[in-house]
């Protein structure tokens, strides 16, 4: 249940700490004192240089609140206008991701926001900028001894404090802060949660019912029904949502004569098992990765023709598999796109195994379970992957729980809740679980066609720069007791399963991605296509970046 930047599905990352270009001022544990604000560190600086810091002190321990303090990081934009009409306080998903992705929206998706409104930005309490919860041991070739020793030094450090960084504490991080934000000027309370964050706000309602003004609950994971176990059963059942709009399209229906899901099973079974299309680089964890990869990320323009190729398998069809392949699971994307190395602090993978396997796991399977689900499945975690998941269950599982856990919110506040119906991570048939939480009638849903996870990041609309995600929020949160506006869904780019002529020449080395003869593209000549067409490899940039940046 990642939100962008926290996107290791697939490597294990090993993370230590780092000097800050800006080391943020302090501000005193004191609800009735006003922040103190400064520079932010360089991960956080907006690129207008209008934002500022701070790092407010709470206690890592909210029952002992004269007991040790921690640090958690605040970021504010005043709004552009001089006049806020209130603050939108903004949760980042992961768990484990930092706020710090949201810095980089102000001037785009967050552009409708930050001229009426505050924006504020709190970083989870063990991650990025907050007090940092990583590995300080060596890194290991054995999973196993490599979590277990990060497990030790951390308890040895910290004790039981180790279970304080958890949702709830971080729920009343938010409560208190939000709080003290207005010591100097009372302005209404907007709490926006994606993924994960979601999540945190909820815990947020539970602990503090009338904390804000409303609450924004975009791509949501219930508290309650539901378990990132069920990650793959999920990707199969959003796989079938996505062939029934391939069958509703002109050009994918043509390949799959309207029966895309039944085609694409029958195929992949054939290709597990070594009877289909023998001088294919891809192996049976390599084709779910891929669809994993494509179905989380939307890239549904280069898997299907990926399937179509696959499922007729001449010579041209192998080649540009084979390019694919290299693409994607041999580095040569990453070659091409010279992405720079993750910031160590741009994500807490303490945090995310802390948090999913003891307050996300309401439903459990088991090991067995998952890999028996998984040796046929169309988009699955590699058996290693899933292996890795069950050691952190036995290391990092069972350590806590709360009066809050695996317990569904109950409040008054106005809710509006977002979800796509192609978003894998968090599912829209799970939405009732949410639902069926809903205290009063001014907490509403709104679901988006074709849309995955992020809904205010990725409902771009036919015209204008706006996301539908967005203005429907801002429709919300401008007129609490009214339906909000929802005509922009009429509106909405949707699915593409059309690829681009540039992107198709660089992944399968043919200009149509579907159809047509393919060439062997060699890192030289792929680097050449990208120095030659400066102008299509930028627009093509985001397609190469979803399927390789993991």
């Amino acid at each position: 249940m990642r939100f962008f930047t926290n996107t290791c599905v697939l490597l294990v990352c090993i993370f230590s700490s780092l000097s800050w270009a800006n080391t943020p001022v302090k501000s005193e544990l004191n609800r009735y004192i006003a922040f103190d604000w400064g520079a932010c560190p360089e991960m956080f600086q907006s690129r207008n240089g209008q934002n500022l810091c701070t790092l407010a002190q709470v206690p890592l321990d909210w029952e002992d609140p004269e007991g040790e303090q921690i640090e958690v990081l605040i970021s504010k934009h005043e709004a552009n206008s001089g006049n806020s009409k209130g603050q939108i306080w903004l949760l980042q998903g992961g768990p484990g991701g930092s706020g710090s992705f949201f810095v980089g929206q102000f001037d785009s998706t967050l552009a409708p926001f930050i001229e009426d409104y505050d924006l504020y930005i709190l970083e989870h309490r063990g991650v990025g900028w907050s007090t940092h919860l990583g590995c300080s041991n060596p890194p290991s070739l054995n999973y196993q001894a490599y979590w277990q020793a990060c497990f030790d030094d951390l308890y040895e450090q910290w004790g039981e404090g180790l279970y304080d960084f958890n949702t709830t504490s971080a729920a009343k991080d938010l409560d208190y802060v939000i709080a003290k934000s207005k010591v100097l000027d009372w302005l209404p309370s907007h709490v926006y949660g994606v993924s994960y964050g979601s999540f945190w706000a909820q815990r947020f309602s539970q602990i503090a019912p009338t904390g804000a003004q409303s609450i924004i609950l975009d791509s949501v994971f219930p508290a309650t029904g539901t378990g990132l176990d069920l990650w793959d059963e999920n990707f199969n059942k959003v796989f079938t949502q996505l062939s029934n709009y391939c069958d509703q399209d002109t050009l994918c229906s043509s390949k799959f004569h309207g029966e895309t899901e039944r085609t694409i099973r029958t195929l992949v079974e054939r290709v597990y098992d070594r009877e289909h299309c023998p001088d294919l680089a891809f192996i049976r964890d390599e084709l779910q990765i891929l669809a994993t990869l494509a179905t989380m990320r939307s890239v549904e323009q280069i898997l299907m023709p990926a399937y179509y190729r696959l499922a007729r398998c001449n010579g041209d069809d192998v080649v540009a598999l084979n390019n694919l392949h290299k693409f994607v699971l041999k580095g040569v994307g990453r070659q091409l796109l010279e992405l720079p190395a993750k910031d160590p602090k741009s994500n807490s993978q303490v945090i995310s195994r802390l948090i999913s396997n003891n307050e996300l796991n309401d439903v459990q399977r088991d090991l067995t379970e998952r890999l028996a689900f998984c040796k046929d499945a169309v988009a699955c975690y590699p058996n290693f992957l899933l292996m890795q998941k069950s050691i952190d269950k036995t290391i990092w599982g069972n350590r806590y729980s709360d009066e809050y856990v695996y317990k569904n919110m109950s409040h008054y506040m106005p809710t509006l809740a977002l979800n796509g119906d192609v978003d894998p991570q968090t599912p829209h048939y799970d939405i009732p679980l949410l639902q069926a939480a809903f205290t009063n009638i001014n907490q509403r849903y709104v679901e988006f066609a074709q849309a995955e996870h992020g809904i205010i990041f990725v409902t771009h609309m036919n015209e204008g720069n706006e996301t539908c995600g967005a203005k429907v929020m801002l429709s919300f949160m401008e007129n609490l007791w009214s339906q909000p506006d929802t005509h922009c869904l009429n509106n909405m780019k949707g699915l593409n399963f059309a690829a681009k002529e540039f992107e198709s020449l660089v992944l399968f080395g043919s200009a149509d991605a579907y159809d047509g003869k393919a060439q062997a593209m060699t890192p030289e000549l792929l680097m050449k296509l990208k120095h030659d067409h400066p102008d299509k490899f930028l627009e093509s940039f985001g397609t190469f970046a979803r399927l390789v940046d993991f």
